[in-house]
This record gives structure tokens, C-alpha cells and sequence, in this order.
């Protein structure tokens, strides 16, 4: 048992040093690139960066107030007296600030710097006056929702645990500040708080993070591509499955946007002219988790099934609706030109 019990402490700070050593906090950014318009507060470090070219944002725009009902994560919800729901090109950063550095002086700072391209803050707040809980981590649950639950989205944490992104992002937390800002041709918003002792992060501790999310003016580029019923035949016929891009979906969920009735067309038009049956799959890249990425994939081929069947009339026995996530990329999941090819629906052949 002592031996047991030796071989159990020697694994335990085995593991302690390998941690320590993976959240040692960085010397350079490890990933992304300031906007050209946009700086950084002075000697801060990207631990964390994304970026889309056209993308939907729910800015918090009022203090969250408590509402009936649990999350996903079984929080009870708390949910912001106003959203204002934007689209554009979305870059977001999660930076650690030098030493020293408050979440007032982030937010201070940023507002500052946006002055001087017309900004206006539209909304701000500090700790409990923001509603929710505060000091809760991304992902948190069991709890009540709190700020930062709809500021920083658990599918989107960093893949690699321990990270130095992934930590500050799941470590416990104090002193909250965000605020709303409108500048000309984008809307920023900046989520600051104080890294509160925590196991996993010892290294960052009493250090201040930001999450600064920035929305452009951006329009979208016409990317989708309407595959008429005769070329879906065709691609059936030579490839065993028909590529539709021309179907699109609002972001994270599975709604159906209006501009894919013309692939829908030619989706019921094929159908009608093939007695067959056949599975509609859907596909993602591969932002967000593996699990959250299947259900969504599964969600969105059971909405096109729907689709064809309350407005085509298309028997609902001759479509399977089938979820495969991110696990059949065509393209690199490492821009948005590879992840773009990776979001589609597929027309399968049952036999």
C-alpha cells in the first residue's frame, strides 16, 4: 500500500510539473495579428485568436437579468435586457496584459482609442452590476450564467487543454469590466478581468485578460453556389454524392437563412425526378468541439429534410437525415477559404 501510495505521489507531481510547464505564461503572441486600425494595449499578448471573413455577433448590449429555465450546461439563465445582433468580418483576441494592468484600464484604454474614429460606448459595467454571476469561467456549469457565458462561447475554447489560452479562459476570476463600443465601420466589445488564483494557472495569477471581439462593416462575398437538379444527377451519378455550398444556415444553429430557397428548388426538383432514396448529410469544420459539431451537422440535415418535406412535398420516408461533424473535411480547417468547403450539405444514394 505504501509503495502504491508512493508510486501515486511521485505521478501526481510528475503531472504538477508538466502543467506548470505547459501554462508557463508565453513570451510572444501564439497565434493572429492586430488590425490594422485597431492596437493593442501596449505590451499585451494574443494567447487566443479567430477570425471569420462574414460572420453573426450577439453583442451584449444591457445588463443580464434572470429568466425561467437552465442552459446546456445547467445554468440558470440570465439572459441581456438588450443583444445587438450584427454581421461582418468578426476577429476576436484574448490577450494577457503586462503586469500591473487593471480590466479599468483596458476598457478605459480601448474607449480612448476608438475616440479618435468617432467612438461612442453604447455599453458598459463592472462586476455585479453587469447581472449573473460573476467569477464564472467559460464553460462553467451547475452555476448561474454570468457575463462571460455570452461573451466567449464554450465550443470555441482552444483545442489544446492546458494552453495558455485555454487556461486564462477557464481560470477563476475577478474585477469584470465590458464595454460596448460603436467606432466608425465596427462595433468593439471588451470583456476584461483579473486572473483569481487557480490551480492550473498559478503563472497568470493577478494578471488582467481581455477578450476584445471587433465586428467590421464588412458585406459578404457572394460565395454560394446554386447546383441545379441536372448537375446533381451528374455528380451522383460520377461521384456517388451531390456537393451543395448553396444551402445556408444562421451561425451556430439550425435555421435555414432564406436566400438557400433556390438550391431548395433544385434539391426537390432532382428529388421528383428520382424515386430513389437517399441520405441529406451534413458536414462543419471544425470550430468547436466534436460532440457540439455532430449534433449541429445532425440538426441541420433533419432542417433540410424538414425543408423538403412541409414545402415540397417530398415524402419524409425517402430522405435519412445523417450528422458526420468535421469528421470528412474536403479542404484545411486552417483559414476560412479551406473551413468555407468544409460547411456543406451532401445528397447521398441509400443503396
Amino acid at each position: 500500500m505504501r509503495f502504491l501510495s508512493f508510486v501515486f505521489a511521485v505521478a501526481s507531481l510528475l503531472s504538477g510539473a508538466a502543467l506548470a510547464a505547459e501554462t508557463a505564461v508565453p513570451a510572444k503572441d501564439v497565434a493572429g495579428a492586430d488590425l490594422p486600425w485597431l492596437k493593442r494595449y501596449a505590451g499585451s499578448i494574443i494567447l487566443d485568436f479567430s477570425q471569420s471573413a462574414f460572420d453573426e455577433v450577439d453583442f451584449v448590449a444591457g445588463r443580464l437579468k434572470p429568466q425561467e429555465g437552465r442552459d446546456a450546461r445547467n445554468n440558470l439563465l440570465h439572459t441581456p435586457e438588450s443583444v445587438l445582433s450584427l454581421r461582418g468580418r468578426r476577429t476576436r483576441f484574448v490577450y494577457l496584459l503586462p503586469e500591473g494592468r487593471s480590466p479599468l484600464e483596458v476598457t478605459a484604454g480601448y474607449a480612448e482609442e476608438l475616440a479618435a474614429r468617432g467612438g461612442e460606448i453604447l455599453f458598459e459595467c463592472k462586476e455585479q452590476a453587469c447581472g449573473g454571476s460573476t467569477g464564472r469561467v467559460v464553460g462553467s456549469g451547475g452555476g448561474e450564467q454570468g457575463l462571460i457565458h455570452h461573451v466567449f462561447s464554450s465550443e470555441q475554447l482552444p483545442k489544446a487543454l492546458y494552453s495558455a489560452g485555454w487556461c486564462v479562459l477557464t481560470a477563476s476570476n475577478t474585477g469584470q469590466r465590458y464595454a460596448l463600443i460603436k467606432a466608425q465601420g465596427a462595433h468593439v466589445a471588451v470583456f476584461a478581468m483579473q486572473v483569481k488564483l487557480d490551480r492550473d494557472c498559478k503563472n497568470f495569477d493577478g494578471r488582467t485578460i481581455a477578450i476584445v471581439t471587433v465586428l467590421e462593416d464588412k458585406a459578404r462575398e457572394q460565395r454560394m453556389e446554386l447546383i441545379d437538379a441536372k448537375k446533381m444527377a451528374g455528380d451522383i451519378a460520377s461521384q456517388g454524392r451531390a456537393v451543395l455550398y448553396g444551402v445556408q444556415f444562421d451561425t451556430d444553429k439550425a435555421t435555414i437563412k432564406p436566400e438557400s430557397k433556390p438550391q431548395l428548388d433544385q434539391i426537390a426538383a432532382f428529388l421528383k425526378a428520382n424515386s430513389e432514396q437517399f441520405f441529406v448529410v451534413g458536414h462543419t469544420d471544425n470550430q468547436g468541439g466534436p460532440d457540439y459539431n455532430i449534433d449541429l451537422s445532425r440538426r441541420r440535415a433533419a432542417a433540410v429534410s424538414e425543408a423538403l418535406q412541409k414545402g415540397y412535398g417530398i415524402a419524409a420516408a425517402r430522405l435519412t437525415g445523417v450528422g458526420v461533424g468535421m469528421v470528412a473535411p474536403v479542404a484545411p480547417n486552417s483559414d476560412d477559404a479551406g473551413r468555407s468547403r468544409n460547411r456543406r450539405v451532401e445528397i447521398v444514394p441509400r443503396k
